[in-house]
């Protein structure tokens, strides 16, 4: 028979810590994850189903795949996550990010285990949209996105949600490594720092896991690495395009100015990207200068991916040896210290 203790455990702990505020908004996490954990069936029964199509099931193998060479060969926490299938219409998760609108600076949440984080996450798209105005009416520049996975840092058994297997194969071992990443590294309260070191891991790792599997010259090896280059170059693009906003808010001048001014920036923003189209190798990118640029939108992109270069150092310095990355950001979890103070060798800062 079907439990949802585990979830009820959490609930309690996520109570008994939480202030009146955040209880509805954790009390309909919680409910929607229980609906998740009881409603989700064992693979084999999809495996067997005559029902799902051939390529589903191929994909649902790759992610079990994908996820051995995560806990063998990189030591990431796999925590008999994946093990289930839940089916989903439309995004898993809808998750809001805010900022000033005058000034880089991000909002955050206060939860508890997690910490301070700089998103809040819906399950309705009802709900993130409520909330968007809510934080609209007060002030703040938004950025809604949708989420087709997400991890639950190891306190439960993560699905594969039928969303996940929309992606073709390097992406989806990207995202399964990046989760599982998640679950293995979490720092309270350093949300760009966790999410930078799981999008790293996540991308090094498909290109390993893709090599290995096709070989180095195989076209999804390829593909891969493309990704990773797409990424790093579009990196450099965010930083730069922060930099020029960061620069222009620093000046003298009202509120109400620069809320004028910045809109001449978000244009050259979107022109300088235009022109730089033409040097990606995927399409994963190229719709940003289609977005409604705000602050929020611009933070958002640079939460994932602003150290990449220097991880990729990192990297090489450890051998190009991924297991090594991992074990590393181990050993500054295990330290307790701040990780800022940690991420990289003296000679990298």
């Amino acid at each position: 028979m079907k439990t949802l203790k585990p979830i009820f455990f959490l609930i309690v702990i996520l109570f008994s810590l939480t202030g009146c505020g955040n209880i509805i908004y954790i009390s309909k996490l919680g409910w929607h994850q229980g609906v998740i954990t009881f409603h989700s069936v064992p693979i084999q029964e999809v495996l067997e189903d005559e029902g799902v199509n051939s390529e589903m099931k191929e994909k649902i193998r790759l992610i079990q795949e994908v996820k051995r060479f995560g806990e063998e060969r990189l030591r990431l926490e796999g925590r008999k996550s994946y093990s289930k299938f839940f089916e989903v219409k439309g995004p898993v998760l809808y998750v809001i990010t805010a900022s000033e609108r005058d000034r880089l600076q991000l909002h955050s949440w206060n939860f508890p285990i997690v910490g301070r984080v700089t998103y809040k996450s819906f399950f309705t798209r009802e709900e993130a949209l409520k909330e968007e105005r809510f934080l609209k009416g007060r002030g703040f520049d938004t950025f809604v996105q949708r989420v087709r996975a997400y991890s639950t840092l190891g306190w439960l058994k993560d699905p594969i949600f039928s969303s996940m297997l929309e992606w073709e194969d390097s992406v989806l071992a990207n995202l399964v490594l990046h989760e599982m990443t998640h679950a293995t590294v979490y720092f309270k309260g350093q949300t760009d720092f966790n999410e930078q070191v799981a999008t790293f891991v996540g991308n090094r790792g498909a290109i390993d896991f893709m090599t290995e599997k096709y070989g180095p010259r195989s076209k999804e090896a390829v593909r891969t690495i493309d990704l990773q280059k797409d990424d790093i170059l579009f990196a450099r693009f965010i930083n730069q395009a922060c930099q020029q906003l960061s620069n222009f808010y620093a000046k003298e001048g009202s509120k109400d100015e620069k809320l004028r001014g910045r809109k001449e920036i978000f244009q050259s923003i979107k022109e300088e990207f235009h022109e730089i189209k033409a040097q990606f190798n995927t399409d994963d990118c190229l719709d940003f200068d289609k977005i409604d640029l705000n602050n929020a939108v611009l933070l958002a992109y640079r939460r994932y991916i602003r150290n990449l270069e220097k991880y990729e150092i990192l990297y090489e310095y450890l051998g190009r040896d991924l297991k090594k990355v991992v074990e590393f950001f181990k050993q500054i979890k295990t330290s307790g210290e701040d990780p800022s103070s940690f991420t990289f060798p003296s000679f990298l800062r």
